[in-house]
């Protein structure tokens, strides 16, 4: 195995702004990955080897400002029945205060138009922001923003719009999932009759819960389940490392999946799993990915919607013997079985330094992708895989192909 650098050109603060997003696959061989370069501008990096080497795309057309803070990023084929070849990002910048949206086209790898959707009071301190964006089953489009972590005055410090039209000219204003609360939120396509309904996966800084939250876009209204109660994580925690959670959708069934930490960074720390069918919804906690573990944190889900099987990323071992901040490795586990049990830990980069972010890109479909979570490394300013640990997932009717021995176990 060797680990591979995606690009050594990013902010200090990519924890903070959660920029490392992808990879998002359009074959086996062909991956995207969206970061915030060390001048914040937004960059799009691609893979056509299977991740042995990345170059960035269309750079004379990337959005680029030296005060971007956080992004979100959706792939269309994310979104359950959606064969689309766009990725869909948003952030928000110091530089007019406003909240930005563009369009990414893989067929031909070129940026959309920069579009700005809202104007906010964005914090000049970059982990006080969140973002998220997501295309619902109708093809509607949602970005929520935060520039103020802790305020909660609607379209003055947080927002939630929609659009029909890519935000061209349709631009809707809609009920902010954000709150007094100090919320993390991350939007999700909804499972209603209504196609434009959406959900959301919600950790709540100030309840130190995390919940999951429905909207019904025809009343402009949310509502709150709580998923788990016992969360220790700060708000200063979230600020910082705001990929404490990873949720994805099953497209087989349209639930909800959740891996979770209840604690950061502590001998009673749990790496937590649930299960949301969004009718009623219906909450299902499932089999911890593991327990009591120190010096381990952040996650990235992603699964495979040819056969459910699902994959978890994160920093630092099962043992808890590594050092958070200084020497962690990236690892991944698989469950194939709805996350009732989880296969042995497997190591997947060599690089050992301070890693604070993983992600793993939600989901691969019939065209076939990788297991291929990408971390960011602190020390270096970097975004790193490693191109002989992943997984190949063929297209559908292929060989998906695993590097390594499995061996189920139940944790819990």
């Amino acid at each position: 195995m060797a680990d591979v650098e995606v690009t050594g050109d990013t902010t200090s603060v990519t924890t903070e702004r959660w920029s490392g997003r992808g990879p998002y696959w359009t074959s086996p061989s062909v991956g995207y990955i969206v970061v915030t370069g060390s001048t914040s501008a937004i960059d799009v990096y691609k893979t056509t080897d299977s991740g042995a080497t990345w170059a960035a795309q269309d750079t004379a057309n990337n959005p680029a400002s030296s005060n971007n803070r956080s992004i979100g990023a959706w792939w269309d084929k994310e979104t359950k029945d959606n064969s689309g070849t766009l990725l869909y990002i948003a952030w928000v910048q110091t530089t007019d205060s406003a909240v930005h949206y563009i369009q990414f086209n893989t067929s031909d790898d070129t940026y959309g138009t920069d579009r700005t959707i809202d104007s906010l009071t964005i914090s000049s301190t970059s982990s006080s922001s969140d973002v998220s964006v997501v295309v619902a089953k109708s093809g509607r489009v949602y970005v929520c923003a935060r520039g103020d972590f802790a305020a909660d005055t609607e379209d003055t410090d947080h927002s939630m719009r929609s659009s029909s039209d890519g935000f061209a000219t349709n631009n809707v204003s809609e009920t902010s999932p954000y709150s007094a609360d100090e919320e993390v939120v991350v939007l999700l396509p909804g499972s209603d009759a209504d196609m434009d309904d959406i959900s959301a996966v919600v950790f709540d800084a100030v309840n130190q819960d995390l919940e999951f939250w429905k909207y019904d876009e025809s009343a402009g209204t949310w509502g709150v389940t709580t998923i788990d109660a016992s969360i220790s994580v700060v708000a200063s925690s979230a600020r910082l490392y705001k990929g404490i959670f990873s949720a994805v959708s099953r497209h087989s069934d349209e639930a909800i999946l959740v891996a979770y930490w209840n604690d950061f960074i502590a001998t009673t720390a749990d790496f937590r799993s649930a299960e949301i069918l969004q009718a009623t919804p219906t909450i299902t906690q499932k089999t911890n990915i593991d327990t009591n573990t120190d010096n381990s944190a952040q996650v990235g889900l992603l699964i495979n919607q040819q056969n459910d099987d699902v994959y978890v990323a994160y920093l630092g071992s099962d043992a808890g013997d590594e050092a958070w901040g200084s020497a962690l490795i990236c690892y991944f586990k698989l469950s194939t079985d709805d996350m009732d049990t989880w296969g042995t830990e497997q190591t997947y980069g060599v690089q050992n330094d301070d890693l604070r972010a993983v992600a793993l890109g939600q989901t691969v479909g019939n065209d076939g992708g990788r297991v291929m979570p990408c971390w960011f490394n602190h020390d270096l300013t970097s975004i790193h895989v490693d191109d002989g640990n992943d997984v190949e997932i063929a297209a559908a009717g292929g060989v998906t192909t695993r590097r390594y021995t499995l061996t189920l176990t139940g944790v819990g």
